[in-house]
């Protein structure tokens, strides 16, 4: 069925597109819709596959290896070295069953061995080992048995500061060689790999689809040594690209394997990354045809969308998988606004006041309500067993559907009446406040006064969006409360958010931007408890943590959502945390077709090349348009089977 929707799909696309291609009459070059023409703006030292730590590594990786699984154009997980999979009832092993015509080949395409079962526990050995990459092994560590004892022990072995009497006994060798016996990757056959996991993971396919569960060929790479993955030559490939050419700072050349196992999926054949960090540039490089597709600045997409010829082709791209959110400090130093935080219905007033749509055109002038977000975790990410999206269950899709209409500022001034008569005493003094000094980091402070109008303290960065970006906040608050009962002052920070501002809590208001890790509600609830990574406002709420708990021991996709989505929705509903916007969403122009790549909101899938088409010429908003319709429409016929 997902066969015959996608061949339908491109079809369609490619009929309209070769349809008004011919009608259109634009004077932009016509290019070779089997070359890709793509920039980077971060070069890398290396390209050992398993440590990936930005886009560039990611885009050229992701398409030259293979793992297990990747996703589909809709998402979904599907076969790509591993042609079928299975796990026990309780989802803690997990078998995979290699398909036998992938072929590891060098740099000049001939062949040098097949892709075994051995390869993939050879891969998680290179990752476990600290001196030959640095991967990220935060999630991971404490997923796959034995895992994160295995790396602690090398760590631990290797640390000159570490006394001798506190070090695992070695020699290294010795420690090295109990990866066999201890850690949860085994090849039971030269074409079946097992994973044996700490506990229950149902989510586990969405580790996968990453680079640190990427095969490793371990004769080649310990021949290779450390100039493994520092050259085209120094590495092998069983992806649907080979990298032909590497010019560090210029140029990254990768071409179609040829004898890839899954060739005739592979419409483009060539694929050119230049480096160009000239945003002004690359426009004008598009318009000649020397790029395949361009984002926009903020003032290039008001000058192009008055431009006669090129207005047509401005598109806003896909949403990602990041979400922004505000918060308020629950510890805050400011005894003033301590006080009324602890208050529902002063947090409730603070989500109906903000004027989201106001601020977001600071950054999106076009389609602004388009890239608001009410909720916590992202949209398209998570499905169930019968297709349902999780922000689709209750109460998160009703919170969903409030939109823009969060903004309400009669309702905030009803939740910030009933905040007053709860947190002051009647004339104007607030309960639990003092008067003093509060200070805010090294070069921070103010004085208060314990009485109205509460000062709330707002911190944003130095850059002229995000001063402009705190005016607005400024001035919507004390619109909407009145500036006799509140003060926003601003802050700005120059140097680390996180370290100078969230961490050690010298805010009172603020906001920050959360990627997702991996494709269950878990990923960004679980960071949220109590004490959790990513609770930056420090609150603590017990029925809250509690539902977390409840919801990551259920093993049925359905039963866990359930009640992650009442945690999530307790969080919003009770002011704790108040969603802004989604990541992503940026304009440009491009001439690759919309909804033909691979998709997914994390791993290195979305970076896949395979599957893509592109059109001789741009693509228009009016195409981007019918085709997202069809897209979103074929999805959704998808998921309800």
């Amino acid at each position: 069925m997902m066969k015959k929707i996608l061949s339908r799909t491109v079809s369609i696309a490619l009929a309209m597109l070769l349809t008004v291609s011919c009608l259109s009459g634009c004077g932009s070059k016509s290019v070779n819709t089997a070359e890709y023409l793509g920039t980077y703006s971060t070069d890398v030292t290396s390209l050992i596959p398993f440590y990936l730590p930005d886009t560039t590594g990611k885009k050229v990786i992701s398409n030259v290896i293979d793992g297990l699984i990747e996703t589909d154009r809709f998402g979904a997980f599907v076969p790509s070295l591993a042609e079928s999979w299975e796990h026990n009832d309780d989802y803690s092993v997990w078998t995979f069953h290699l398909r036998k015509d992938a072929k590891w080949y060098d740099s000049k395409g001939a062949e040098v061995a097949p892709v075994t079962a051995q390869d993939f526990v050879d891969g998680m050995r290179f990752v476990a080992d600290h001196k030959k990459t640095k991967s990220d092994m935060s999630i991971i560590k404490s997923v796959i048995a034995g895992l994160g004892e295995y790396y602690d022990t090398l760590v631990d072995f290797d640390d000159p500061n570490l006394a001798a009497s506190k070090k695992p006994e070695g020699p290294r060798e010795k420690l090295e060689a109990q990866f066999d016996d201890t850690v949860g990757v085994k090849a039971l056959d030269e074409y079946t790999v097992q994973y044996t996991l700490t506990a229950p993971v149902p989510y586990f396919e969405s580790f996968l689809v990453t680079e640190i569960f990427l095969p490793n060929h371990k004769e080649f790479s310990d021949q290779c040594g450390t100039k493994f993955g520092t050259s085209p030559d120094q590495l092998l490939y069983c992806g649907a690209y080979i990298l032909q050419s590497w010019q560090r700072n210029k140029e990254f050349v990768m071409v179609k394997n040829e004898n890839y196992y899954d060739a005739d999926k592979v419409s483009v054949e060539k694929i050119v990354l230049q480096k160009i960090t000239d945003g002004a540039a690359t426009v004008e490089m598009f318009k000649r045809g020397e790029l395949t597709g361009t984002s926009l600045t903020g003032d290039q997409v008001e000058h192009y969308m008055q431009d006669p010829e090129w207005g047509q082709y401005v598109t806003l791209r896909d949403k990602s998988s990041v979400n922004f959110w505000f918060f308020p400090n629950f510890e805050s130093p400011n005894s003033e606004f301590n006080a009324f935080v602890q208050n529902e219905d002063f947090r409730l007033a603070l989500y109906h006041a903000l004027d989201r749509v106001t601020i977001a055109q600071l950054y999106n002038p076009y389609d602004t309500e388009d890239m608001l977000t009410n909720l916590i975790c992202p949209e398209d990410v998570c499905y169930d067993e019968n297709g349902i999206d999780y922000t689709d269950y209750a109460p998160l899709k009703e919170i969903k559907e409030r939109g823009a209409a969060t903004y309400d500022p009669a309702l905030a001034k009803e939740y910030f009446e009933k905040a007053l008569s709860a947190v002051t005493d009647g004339s104007g003094n607030i309960r639990g406040a003092s008067a003093g000094e509060v200070k805010m980091g090294r070069t921070f402070s103010f004085q208060t006064d314990g009485k109205l109008p509460l000062q709330l303290v707002y911190v944003h960065g130095a850059s002229s969006d995000e001063v402009s970006m705190a005016q607005i906040i400024k001035m919507n608050l004390e619109e909407v409360f009145g500036s006799e009962n509140i003060e926003v002052i601003l802050s700005q920070f120059t140097g680390d958010k996180y370290n100078d501002v969230i961490a050690p809590g010298n805010f009172d208001f603020a906001y920050d931007n959360y990627s997702f890790k991996y494709a269950d509600p878990l990923s960004q609830l679980d960071r949220l408890t109590t004490g959790g990574a990513v609770n930056d406002g420090r609150y603590s709420l017990p029925q809250f943590d509690a539902l977390v708990k409840e919801a990551s021991e259920k093993l049925v996709a359905s039963e866990r959502y359930e009640l992650f989505a009442q945690a999530e929705g307790m969080l919003i509903n009770g002011g704790y945390i108040i969603p802004w916007e989604s990541g992503g969403g940026t304009y440009g122009m491009t001439r690759e077709i919309p909804f033909t790549a691979p998709r997914g909101g994390f791993g290195l899938s979305r970076f896949k090349y395979k599957g893509m088409q592109l059109s001789e010429e741009p693509i228009s908003a009016e195409q981007y348009k019918q085709l997202e319709d069809e897209f979103y429409e074929q999805l959704l016929k998808r998921n309800a089977g």
